[in-house]
């Protein structure tokens, strides 16, 4: 990743592209050279670029000629980590690559996006395979659901960094320290397990948990309320760490003073928001932007 000091982090899109046109627009933003630049700023997405809004392909496309440029780093979503665990066994079989991704209904219209080059839309998975799980630079961390030094250090040791086939191979042993740590960072889920199996016959309780400490933040009602993690509260002493996943409701604040969360349910037809961050400058409400 290239040296950088001032970042825009931009919350879930959710396939909303003229959302994501907009805060691009009123960040400061500028096309040049086919993607959207800033002559002094870096742009970060914190995941789930796809799914749920009209046109995801094409903030795939639009993210992805950032990120080539180096004008934005990215980090995946759960789902964009739920299309490539249905799909990346049929890559190289085009049209089970086809049912395996419109077997969730919300990526028919992603499909769609890419029907004048369906090759194209292989070629953006392949390339959702290479990105991060998670940001860890001086003065900024960034991360899709749940910051947690324990599964964040697991990752480290075992060269774990994205959805390759390594990774996937963790991911796909239910149950294992691999796929706990992923779930925690990607999803937000703790597990407990359980003495005997559910009447389901699942061995562990899964849950969303809320793993920062400010309690007055509101969940927008479509979705999954969490119940408090394991451990609440991120140090005072780390870098601040950014997230999404969560949809917050309300106006956007900081939730403590080193965490920022920036999922404020632009899938449900909230703001799409970002956070303005100067490494080393200290966290406040007024580096809100939202459209």
């Amino acid at each position: 990743m290239r040296h950088a000091a001032h970042f825009d982090i931009i919350g879930d899109i959710h396939g909303h592209h003229d959302k994501l046109l907009a805060m691009l627009d009123r960040l400061g933003y500028r096309q040049d050279g086919g993607a959207w630049q800033h002559p002094e700023r870096t742009a970060v997405f914190v995941g789930d670029l796809i799914d749920k809004g009209p046109a995801p392909a094409e903030v795939l496309k639009t993210i992805r000629r950032m990120v080539d440029a180096g004008a934005a780093w990215m980090v995946v979503g759960n789902h964009e980590l739920n299309w490539i665990r249905d799909a990346y066994r049929h890559l190289d079989r085009p049209y089970a690559f086809l049912r395996a991704t419109t077997a969730h209904h919300d990526r028919v219209s992603l499909v769609e996006g890419f029907l004048d080059d369906p090759e194209a839309l292989r070629d953006h998975f392949a390339w959702l395979r290479r990105q991060p799980l998670f940001i860890d630079e001086p003065g900024l961390r960034v991360v899709h659901a749940c910051w947690n030094d324990n599964a964040i250090a697991f990752l480290k040791t075992q060269n774990l960094h994205c959805l390759d086939d390594r990774l996937l191979a963790h991911y796909e042993d239910t149950y294992s320290e691999g796929y706990l740590a992923i779930d925690l960072l990607v999803a937000g889920c703790e597990h407990e397990f359980l003495e005997t199996p559910s009447p389901q016959g699942f061995p562990t309780r899964r849950r969303r948990v809320r793993w920062w400490q400010n309690t007055a933040a509101r969940i927008h009602p479509c979705e999954l309320q969490p119940s408090p993690a394991r451990e609440i509260g991120y140090p005072k002493d780390a870098p601040p760490v950014f997230f999404g996943h969560y949809a917050l409701d309300g106006a956007p604040t900081v939730l403590d003073e080193k965490v920022v969360g920036l999922d404020y349910a632009a899938a449900y037809g909230g703001d799409l928001v970002a956070y303005r961050h100067t490494i080393g400058q200290p966290l406040g409400d007024g580096s809100f932007v939202a459209v």
